[in-house]
């Protein structure tokens, strides 16, 4: 009897291709279970290991034993005229076959995970017809970006799930016909727990983006889904298992996602312009990540060290990248700042002004130098036209800016500040109203309002915006 034919006689092969199955399926389900309790990613691994193990203790067991009527015995002691291996082999099929449905069954689910539920998603006009009355289209196709909860063991990777979030609230902030809300908005729910339908009330919005982020120096694991507010309906979710070198790509593929299944006007291509962090350098970007998470901790303790910590870190990254236009246009803030004196956080670093204002400048002309796109280089060159007090050239670049990007935040008090300097009264109180009616749930756009209606010199006009202002907030 040739060696196969022994093989699958005592049913070795039968037991090893049920092995196999049932331990993928074990596998699967322990991955799950363990990252949802959170467990230690060695302890996965040390599973798959026990499971690897013991694949060749069930073939020599299958292979040197046997199961009789009368209970297991060595396969030597037991007579070929009375073995029941073939009675056995049919039991093992069925254990096989059972095995297969579950396998297959949690692979369909997986992949649908995977997918997203598109067979379930609706048009922005669907959502718009049964959007409460009064919302118009605009608000419809809004969104709020909830910081993700930092899922790894290692806490002190909580600034990396605060960067990727903000970097994915910055590219879609990009899409001109997509409303999203401020960081300083959606933020302040930072380890808060509550219901999507009351978050997107306060900020407004009609869809809530949520997701965790689990990293480590060999994966990087990111959920996210979006849910639509009125019904608490997920319109899209994903799992993304990646290499922590392809955060740049991830980042970039869940904008991309999330706008398109928000039905913006944006085609694929400009889309991935448009959302591109503009380096493919890793160590570069995670650095552009640590100066983002540091500067979001500022606005939210006002603590200064953490800003110097943000310039640093984003000085870190263009010296890994030289050409991250990006990361230069921070630096450019910073500086900007450290000149200021009325800032909370102004005069934090001991250098002449001087030589502050040298880094000011070169930080500022290498991020037009190197910006990936004209728009993003417009809107370098604003701040370069406003800081060299060309105002009336500064209104008109930042005008055009914001018909291209109109939720840039920074762009839209730039705005209120020239229609100030330049005393056109009416086109600030315009404006104000303009900014307050798409964005008035952020209590940062509502504060530049505020603050502006009084430059205004309109007492009327101050003190109807103020009493709407404060019943919307209300």
């Amino acid at each position: 009897m040739s060696l196969f034919s022994e093989l699958n006689r005592r049913n070795v092969v039968r037991v090893g291709v049920a092995y196999a199955i049932i331990g993928w399926v074990l596998a699967q389900i322990a991955e799950f279970a363990f990252e949802n309790f959170g467990a230690p990613d060695w302890v996965l691994k040390s599973f798959v290991v026990v499971l690897l193990l013991g694949l060749p203790i069930a073939l020599f067991l299958a292979w040197a034993f046997e199961l009789t009527p009368e209970g297991v015995k060595r396969e030597k002691d037991v007579d070929r005229s009375r073995s029941i291996t073939r009675t056995t082999g049919r039991k093992i099929d069925f254990v096989i076959i059972g095995a297969l449905v579950v396998a297959v069954a949690y692979f369909a689910w997986e992949r649908q995970q995977g997918q997203g539920d598109t067979a379930n998603d609706v048009s922005v006009a669907a959502t718009a017809d049964a959007a409460p009355d009064g919302t118009d289209s605009a608000v419809v196709r809004s969104i709020a970006v909830l910081p993700f909860v930092n899922m790894s063991n290692d806490e002190s990777q909580e600034w990396f799930s605060d960067g990727l979030t903000e970097e994915i609230l910055n590219a879609l902030a990009r899409t001109p016909d997509l409303l999203v809300a401020a960081r300083t908005s959606s933020f302040q729910y930072k380890g808060r727990n509550e219901d999507v339908q009351t978050i997107a009330a306060e900020l407004g919005v009609a869809h809530i983006l949520e997701g965790s982020v689990r990293r480590d120096s060999q994966r990087l694991r990111v959920t996210a889904q979006l849910i639509r507010a009125s019904d608490g309906f997920h319109l899209w979710s994903q799992n993304y298992d990646r290499k922590p070198e392809d955060v740049i790509a991830l980042q970039e593929e869940v904008a991309i996602e999330i706008a398109t299944a928000l039905e913006t006007a944006m085609d694929p291509e400009a889309l991935a312009d448009m959302v591109s962090s503009g380096t493919r350098s890793v160590p570069a970007y995670n650095a552009y990540l640590e100066g983002l998470a540091h500067g979001v901790s500022t606005l939210s303790t006002g603590d200064g060290y953490e800003f110097i910590e943000a310039m640093e870190a984003f000085e870190r990254a263009v010296d890994l990248d030289p050409e991250f236009a990006l990361a230069y246009w921070e630096l450019a803030k910073f500086w900007e700042i450290q000149l200021r004196t009325t800032n909370v956080v102004a005069g934090m670093v001991e250098l002449p002004k001087d030589e502050m204002r040298r880094r000011f400048n070169d930080a500022l002309e290498n991020a037009i130098r190197f910006a990936q796109d004209d728009v993003t280089r417009l809107q370098f060159r604003v701040f370069e036209t406003y800081e060299e007090q060309q105002f009336a050239q500064a209104l008109r670049l930042n005008t055009d800016y914001l018909e291209k990007r109109p939720n840039d935040r920074y762009a839209q008090e730039q705005q209120l500040s020239l229609l100030a300097d330049l005393q056109k009264d009416d086109d600030l109180k315009a404006t104000i109203i303009e900014f307050h009616r798409r964005d008035g749930h952020d209590l940062i756009v509502l504060n530049n309002s505020m603050t502006y209606s009084l430059i205004s010199n309109d007492a009327e006009f101050m003190r109807q915006f103020a009493l709407e202002a404060l019943e919307r907030q209300t």
